[in-house]
């Protein structure tokens, strides 16, 4: 079982360059690299609420293919997500019998999301923070910064919750820009849920 406390900023086109540098000065920081993402939700109906999604992710290791279920999802009022979730990964080599598989069994495509950018990692307050610059297609650019205990026994919420907001700060992005929405919901708001 994963967990992880995740928030997410809306960046103007604009302001990348400048987002990128202040991510670079951050403390203890490495670049990861670009990254692409290709996500499939799956559901048992076209209109229903994924199960679960498959996503075909390519970076600087290379392509690999992650399966992931989150079986607890919740957002604060800010617009943090804190959420548990069941992953595993396999080798970008099966991803057309995986594609078979699902839809063999009768699952249905519910989403379609593309994401593209560049991943970081930092340590900041004594929590390490994996932080993306992404292009989400059709919704344009945003920050996601995540802290993924390996446990939520003793672990301080509100402690990582001041940390997300502190690195908010530190790339210059205003708290107005905290998008609490799901990229899931805000594509299904303007029809590009399928892409």
């Amino acid at each position: 079982m994963a967990y992880e406390i995740e928030l997410k900023a809306r960046v103007e086109e604009s302001d990348l360059d400048r987002v990128r540098s202040s991510i670079l000065a951050l403390p203890d920081v490495k670049d990861l690299g670009s990254t692409s993402k290709f996500d499939i939700y799956w559901s048992h109906t076209e209109d229903g609420d994924p199960i679960f999604r498959t996503r075909r992710e390519m970076n600087a290791d290379g392509p690999d293919v992650l399966f992931t279920a989150k079986p607890s999802k919740t957002k604060t009022e800010k617009g943090t997500e804190e959420n548990q979730e069941l992953e595993f990964c396999c080798p970008d080599n099966q991803w057309d019998r995986i594609l078979s598989f699902c839809s063999g069994i009768g699952l249905q495509v519910c989403r379609l999301k593309w994401k593209k950018g560049y991943g970081y990692r930092a340590r900041i307050d004594g929590f390490d923070i994996h932080i993306e610059l992404l292009d989400i297609r059709f919704l344009g650019w945003y920050l996601e910064m995540e802290i993924c205990p390996e446990s939520l026994e003793n672990f301080d919420f509100e402690a990582a919750d001041r940390t997300l907001r502190k690195v908010l700060s530190l790339t210059g992005i205003s708290e107005d820009a905290v998008e609490a929405r799901g990229y899931n919901k805000m594509l299904r708001e303007i029809g590009k849920e399928r892409g």
